[in-house]
Protein backbone atom coordinates (compact mmCIF):
# COMPACT_ATOMS: atom_id res chain seq x y z
CA UNK A 1 0.00 0.00 0.00
CA UNK A 2 1.03 3.81 -0.98
CA UNK A 3 0.98 6.00 1.79
CA UNK A 4 0.92 9.35 1.44
CA UNK A 5 -0.01 10.02 -2.01
CA UNK A 6 -1.96 13.01 -2.86
CA UNK A 7 -4.02 13.41 -5.96
CA UNK A 8 -4.13 17.63 -7.40
CA UNK A 9 -7.29 18.15 -9.23
CA UNK A 10 -8.67 20.70 -10.65
CA UNK A 11 -11.99 21.70 -8.36
CA UNK A 12 -15.86 20.94 -9.16
CA UNK A 13 -18.49 22.95 -10.11
CA UNK A 14 -22.27 22.73 -10.81
CA UNK A 15 -22.00 19.64 -8.47
CA UNK A 16 -19.51 17.92 -9.87
CA UNK A 17 -16.39 16.81 -8.46
CA UNK A 18 -14.15 18.58 -10.87
CA UNK A 19 -14.80 20.58 -13.88
CA UNK A 20 -12.01 18.96 -16.29
CA UNK A 21 -12.51 15.73 -17.88
CA UNK A 22 -9.14 13.92 -17.30
CA UNK A 23 -9.44 14.84 -13.58
CA UNK A 24 -12.30 13.27 -13.94
CA UNK A 25 -11.92 10.06 -14.93
CA UNK A 26 -8.56 10.12 -12.56
CA UNK A 27 -10.87 10.41 -9.79
CA UNK A 28 -13.03 7.73 -10.86
CA UNK A 29 -9.94 5.66 -10.84
CA UNK A 30 -9.23 6.21 -6.95
CA UNK A 31 -12.95 6.41 -5.88
CA UNK A 32 -14.28 3.20 -7.48
CA UNK A 33 -11.37 1.54 -6.65
CA UNK A 34 -11.09 3.05 -3.19
CA UNK A 35 -7.33 3.77 -3.31
CA UNK A 36 -5.83 5.36 -0.74
CA UNK A 37 -5.43 8.97 -1.75
CA UNK A 38 -5.97 12.63 -0.21
CA UNK A 39 -7.40 14.93 -2.87
CA UNK A 40 -6.33 18.11 -3.27
CA UNK A 41 -8.47 20.74 -5.55
CA UNK A 42 -6.37 23.87 -4.85
CA UNK A 43 -3.25 22.35 -7.27
CA UNK A 44 -0.86 24.46 -9.54
CA UNK A 45 -0.37 22.84 -13.39
CA UNK A 46 2.76 24.63 -13.35
CA UNK A 47 4.47 21.95 -10.46
CA UNK A 48 2.83 18.96 -12.52
CA UNK A 49 5.56 19.48 -15.02
CA UNK A 50 3.08 19.08 -17.96
CA UNK A 51 1.63 22.56 -17.02
CA UNK A 52 -1.89 20.55 -16.37
CA UNK A 53 -3.91 18.88 -13.51
CA UNK A 54 -4.38 15.80 -12.73
CA UNK A 55 -1.39 14.51 -11.08
CA UNK A 56 -0.51 12.44 -8.06
CA UNK A 57 2.55 12.83 -5.92
CA UNK A 58 3.90 10.18 -3.83
CA UNK A 59 6.86 11.66 -1.83
CA UNK A 60 8.67 13.51 -4.62
CA UNK A 61 7.93 10.79 -7.19
CA UNK A 62 4.89 12.16 -9.67
CA UNK A 63 2.65 10.63 -12.13
CA UNK A 64 1.22 13.03 -14.40
CA UNK A 65 -1.96 12.28 -16.37
CA UNK A 66 -4.74 9.67 -16.28
CA UNK A 67 -2.41 7.34 -18.57
CA UNK A 68 0.31 7.33 -15.62
CA UNK A 69 -1.96 7.28 -12.82
CA UNK A 70 -4.02 4.17 -14.14
CA UNK A 71 -0.93 2.56 -14.57
CA UNK A 72 0.30 3.12 -11.06
CA UNK A 73 -3.11 1.87 -9.74
CA UNK A 74 -2.82 -1.46 -11.94
CA UNK A 75 0.52 -1.97 -10.64
CA UNK A 76 -0.88 -1.59 -7.38
CA UNK A 77 -3.30 -3.82 -7.42
CA UNK A 78 -6.07 -1.48 -7.75
CA UNK A 79 -7.10 -2.26 -11.00
CA UNK A 80 -10.17 -0.52 -12.07
CA UNK A 81 -11.15 -3.82 -14.05
CA UNK A 82 -9.56 -6.57 -11.73
CA UNK A 83 -13.68 -7.82 -10.79
CA UNK A 84 -14.76 -8.13 -14.28
CA UNK A 85 -14.14 -11.33 -16.20
CA UNK A 86 -11.95 -11.63 -19.11
CA UNK A 87 -14.19 -11.44 -21.89
CA UNK A 88 -15.78 -8.07 -20.05
CA UNK A 89 -12.39 -6.76 -19.36
CA UNK A 90 -11.60 -6.80 -23.29
CA UNK A 91 -15.13 -5.81 -23.94
CA UNK A 92 -14.53 -2.54 -21.72
CA UNK A 93 -11.63 -1.30 -23.49
CA UNK A 94 -13.41 -1.62 -26.57
CA UNK A 95 -16.42 0.12 -25.77
CA UNK A 96 -13.85 3.11 -24.26
CA UNK A 97 -12.20 3.56 -27.38
CA UNK A 98 -15.48 4.14 -28.72
CA UNK A 99 -17.21 6.39 -26.38
CA UNK A 100 -13.82 8.41 -26.76
CA UNK A 101 -13.80 8.60 -31.06
CA UNK A 102 -17.88 9.48 -30.87
CA UNK A 103 -17.50 12.05 -27.96
CA UNK A 104 -14.31 13.38 -27.42
CA UNK A 105 -14.51 16.07 -30.68
CA UNK A 106 -18.15 17.02 -29.36
CA UNK A 107 -16.98 17.67 -25.78
CA UNK A 108 -13.47 19.81 -27.25
CA UNK A 109 -15.62 21.63 -29.73
CA UNK A 110 -18.69 22.50 -27.22
CA UNK A 111 -16.09 23.91 -24.49
CA UNK A 112 -13.60 25.27 -25.73
CA UNK A 113 -14.05 25.77 -29.63
CA UNK A 114 -17.13 27.72 -29.53
CA UNK A 115 -17.09 31.05 -28.81
CA UNK A 116 -20.33 31.24 -26.89
CA UNK A 117 -19.28 28.94 -24.57
CA UNK A 118 -15.24 29.16 -24.23
CA UNK A 119 -15.06 32.38 -22.03
CA UNK A 120 -17.46 30.35 -19.45
CA UNK A 121 -15.48 27.27 -19.19
CA UNK A 122 -11.95 30.11 -19.55
CA UNK A 123 -13.48 31.68 -16.24
CA UNK A 124 -13.76 28.46 -14.16
CA UNK A 125 -10.02 27.40 -15.02
CA UNK A 126 -8.62 30.96 -14.33
CA UNK A 127 -10.27 31.13 -10.75
CA UNK A 128 -8.63 27.43 -9.92
CA UNK A 129 -5.51 28.15 -11.69
CA UNK A 130 -3.02 30.39 -9.11
CA UNK A 131 -1.70 33.79 -10.51
CA UNK A 132 -0.47 34.89 -13.04
CA UNK A 133 -0.73 31.55 -14.19
CA UNK A 134 -4.26 32.14 -14.97
CA UNK A 135 -3.79 33.98 -17.28
CA UNK A 136 -2.33 31.50 -19.84
CA UNK A 137 -3.03 27.87 -19.09
CA UNK A 138 -7.14 28.20 -19.72
CA UNK A 139 -5.82 29.39 -23.16
CA UNK A 140 -3.75 26.41 -23.50
CA UNK A 141 -6.70 23.68 -23.17
CA UNK A 142 -8.10 25.51 -25.85
CA UNK A 143 -5.61 25.21 -28.34
CA UNK A 144 -5.26 21.82 -27.42
CA UNK A 145 -8.51 21.39 -28.44
CA UNK A 146 -7.64 23.18 -32.10
CA UNK A 147 -5.36 20.18 -32.63
CA UNK A 148 -8.14 17.81 -31.48
CA UNK A 149 -11.27 18.64 -33.65
CA UNK A 150 -8.56 19.48 -36.39
CA UNK A 151 -8.24 15.63 -36.93
CA UNK A 152 -11.59 14.10 -35.36
CA UNK A 153 -13.89 16.50 -36.40
CA UNK A 154 -12.21 17.98 -39.99
CA UNK A 155 -12.61 21.47 -39.53
CA UNK A 156 -10.03 23.99 -37.72
CA UNK A 157 -12.19 26.57 -35.02
CA UNK A 158 -9.92 29.56 -35.89
CA UNK A 159 -12.34 29.57 -39.14
CA UNK A 160 -15.61 31.16 -39.33
CA UNK A 161 -18.42 29.74 -37.69
CA UNK A 162 -20.15 28.84 -40.97
CA UNK A 163 -17.58 26.66 -41.83
CA UNK A 164 -17.69 24.58 -38.46
CA UNK A 165 -18.97 20.87 -39.42
CA UNK A 166 -20.92 21.06 -35.49
CA UNK A 167 -23.53 19.26 -37.13
CA UNK A 168 -21.02 16.01 -37.88
CA UNK A 169 -19.93 16.19 -34.08
CA UNK A 170 -23.50 16.56 -32.90
CA UNK A 171 -24.68 13.54 -35.03
CA UNK A 172 -21.88 11.11 -33.69
CA UNK A 173 -23.05 12.24 -30.61
CA UNK A 174 -26.36 11.40 -30.27
CA UNK A 175 -26.17 8.06 -31.85
CA UNK A 176 -22.93 7.40 -29.42
CA UNK A 177 -25.33 8.58 -26.29
CA UNK A 178 -28.94 6.51 -27.97
CA UNK A 179 -26.39 3.37 -27.91
CA UNK A 180 -25.15 4.07 -24.37
CA UNK A 181 -28.47 4.53 -23.30
CA UNK A 182 -29.78 0.74 -24.62
CA UNK A 183 -26.78 -0.84 -23.31
CA UNK A 184 -26.99 0.24 -19.88
CA UNK A 185 -30.98 -0.36 -19.68
CA UNK A 186 -32.16 -1.18 -15.65
CA UNK A 187 -28.59 -1.95 -15.11
CA UNK A 188 -26.54 -0.46 -12.09
CA UNK A 189 -23.50 -0.59 -14.03
CA UNK A 190 -22.55 -1.21 -18.03
CA UNK A 191 -21.53 -4.86 -17.14
CA UNK A 192 -23.86 -5.55 -14.31
CA UNK A 193 -23.12 -5.53 -10.68
CA UNK A 194 -19.58 -4.15 -11.07
CA UNK A 195 -17.93 -1.34 -12.33
CA UNK A 196 -15.40 -0.95 -15.12
CA UNK A 197 -13.06 1.46 -17.00
CA UNK A 198 -15.92 1.82 -19.27
CA UNK A 199 -18.14 3.37 -16.31
CA UNK A 200 -15.53 5.45 -15.55
CA UNK A 201 -15.41 7.26 -19.08
CA UNK A 202 -19.22 7.62 -19.69
CA UNK A 203 -19.78 9.16 -16.67
CA UNK A 204 -16.53 11.67 -17.09
CA UNK A 205 -18.19 12.90 -20.54
CA UNK A 206 -21.55 13.05 -19.71
CA UNK A 207 -21.83 14.21 -16.45
CA UNK A 208 -20.13 17.57 -17.67
CA UNK A 209 -21.96 17.66 -20.94
CA UNK A 210 -25.40 16.93 -19.04
CA UNK A 211 -24.53 19.06 -15.37
CA UNK A 212 -22.61 22.23 -17.58
CA UNK A 213 -24.94 25.47 -18.22
CA UNK A 214 -23.67 26.49 -21.16
CA UNK A 215 -25.29 29.16 -24.10
CA UNK A 216 -24.89 26.59 -27.23
CA UNK A 217 -24.85 22.64 -26.07
CA UNK A 218 -27.00 20.71 -28.35
CA UNK A 219 -26.77 17.36 -27.16
CA UNK A 220 -27.79 18.29 -22.99
CA UNK A 221 -31.49 17.88 -24.20
CA UNK A 222 -30.54 14.46 -25.65
CA UNK A 223 -29.17 13.38 -22.68
CA UNK A 224 -32.02 14.16 -20.41
CA UNK A 225 -34.49 12.37 -22.71
CA UNK A 226 -32.11 9.00 -21.51
CA UNK A 227 -33.71 8.46 -17.77
CA UNK A 228 -31.45 5.38 -16.74
CA UNK A 229 -28.50 7.80 -18.20
CA UNK A 230 -29.40 11.03 -16.08
CA UNK A 231 -30.00 8.52 -13.14
CA UNK A 232 -26.56 6.70 -13.66
CA UNK A 233 -24.79 10.19 -13.56
CA UNK A 234 -26.78 11.37 -10.41
CA UNK A 235 -26.39 8.23 -8.67
CA UNK A 236 -22.58 7.91 -9.04
CA UNK A 237 -22.13 12.16 -8.47
CA UNK A 238 -24.39 11.60 -5.06
CA UNK A 239 -23.26 8.45 -3.92
CA UNK A 240 -19.68 8.09 -4.14
CA UNK A 241 -18.86 12.04 -4.72
CA UNK A 242 -20.83 13.16 -2.21
CA UNK A 243 -17.77 14.79 -0.50
CA UNK A 244 -15.91 16.24 -3.48
CA UNK A 245 -19.11 17.34 -5.38
CA UNK A 246 -19.05 21.53 -5.55
CA UNK A 247 -21.18 23.97 -6.54
CA UNK A 248 -20.09 27.62 -5.90
CA UNK A 249 -23.74 29.08 -6.37
CA UNK A 250 -25.35 29.83 -3.02
CA UNK A 251 -28.99 31.07 -3.35
CA UNK A 252 -29.18 32.37 -0.03
CA UNK A 253 -26.72 34.96 -0.88
CA UNK A 254 -27.60 38.26 -1.95
CA UNK A 255 -26.62 39.96 -5.36
CA UNK A 256 -26.77 36.49 -7.31
CA UNK A 257 -28.14 37.16 -10.88
CA UNK A 258 -30.58 34.41 -12.08
CA UNK A 259 -29.12 35.05 -15.66
CA UNK A 260 -25.62 33.50 -14.37
CA UNK A 261 -24.65 30.88 -16.82
CA UNK A 262 -23.56 29.26 -13.04
CA UNK A 263 -26.78 28.58 -11.97
CA UNK A 264 -28.67 24.95 -12.32
CA UNK A 265 -32.34 25.34 -13.63
CA UNK A 266 -33.53 24.97 -10.23
CA UNK A 267 -31.74 27.72 -8.99
CA UNK A 268 -32.07 29.76 -11.37
CA UNK A 269 -36.31 29.04 -10.82
CA UNK A 270 -35.64 29.74 -6.98
CA UNK A 271 -34.07 33.06 -7.74
CA UNK A 272 -37.05 34.29 -10.18
CA UNK A 273 -39.41 33.58 -7.24
CA UNK A 274 -38.04 34.73 -4.75
CA UNK A 275 -37.52 37.93 -6.77
CA UNK A 276 -40.93 37.72 -7.42
CA UNK A 277 -41.56 37.87 -3.57
CA UNK A 278 -39.61 40.56 -2.75
CA UNK A 279 -41.07 42.23 -5.09
CA UNK A 280 -44.69 41.99 -4.12
CA UNK A 281 -43.45 42.01 -0.51
CA UNK A 282 -42.23 45.77 -1.61
CA UNK A 283 -45.29 46.41 -3.10
CA UNK A 284 -47.35 45.31 -0.55
CA UNK A 285 -45.73 47.45 2.26
CA UNK A 286 -45.60 50.74 -0.09
CA UNK A 287 -49.64 50.31 0.07
CA UNK A 288 -49.95 49.65 3.42
CA UNK A 289 -47.67 52.90 4.45
CA UNK A 290 -50.14 54.65 1.86
CA UNK A 291 -53.04 53.15 3.25
CA UNK A 292 -51.79 54.62 7.08
CA UNK A 293 -51.19 58.23 5.41
CA UNK A 294 -54.51 58.86 4.43
CA UNK A 295 -56.12 57.09 7.35
CA UNK A 296 -53.97 59.48 9.86
CA UNK A 297 -54.27 62.45 7.46
CA UNK A 298 -58.60 61.71 7.68
CA UNK A 299 -58.86 61.04 11.46
CA UNK A 300 -56.77 64.19 11.78
CA UNK A 301 -59.09 66.42 10.35
CA UNK A 302 -62.65 65.01 11.71
CA UNK A 303 -61.08 64.76 15.06
CA UNK A 304 -61.28 67.55 17.79
CA UNK A 305 -58.14 67.93 19.96
CA UNK A 306 -58.76 65.34 23.39
CA UNK A 307 -58.67 66.02 26.72
CA UNK A 308 -57.16 63.61 29.42
CA UNK A 309 -57.43 63.21 33.43
CA UNK A 310 -54.69 65.62 34.41
CA UNK A 311 -57.24 68.73 32.53
CA UNK A 312 -54.86 69.60 30.05
CA UNK A 313 -55.60 69.87 26.33
CA UNK A 314 -53.76 68.14 23.64
CA UNK A 315 -53.53 67.58 20.22
CA UNK A 316 -53.64 64.41 18.64
CA UNK A 317 -50.20 64.66 16.74
CA UNK A 318 -48.90 65.65 20.03
CA UNK A 319 -50.21 62.62 21.48
CA UNK A 320 -48.85 60.18 18.94
CA UNK A 321 -45.49 61.46 19.16
CA UNK A 322 -45.00 61.53 22.71
CA UNK A 323 -46.02 57.45 22.28
CA UNK A 324 -43.27 57.02 19.96
CA UNK A 325 -40.79 58.45 22.64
Amino acid sequence: MLLGAVLYVYKGEWGLPSIDLECLRVLCLVKFTRFPVIIETYGNPLRSGAGKLPYLQIGIEKFVGYKQIKQLLDKENYAIDAKLPKKAKCLSQTFTAWVFSNLNAYYYYYLYGDPNNYEIIRSLYAKRTPFPFNFYYPSSYQKEAQDIILVMGGFDINDKLEAHDSDYLISKAKKCVTALSKRLDNKIWFFGDDFSEFDAIVYSYLAILYKTNLPNNPLNNHIRGCGNLVNFINRISRDIFQKESFNSINTNKDGVDPNDPLLTATERQFLESEKKTKILAGIGAVLAMSAFAVWRGFFKKFSSPRQYYDGITYNTDDLMDDEME
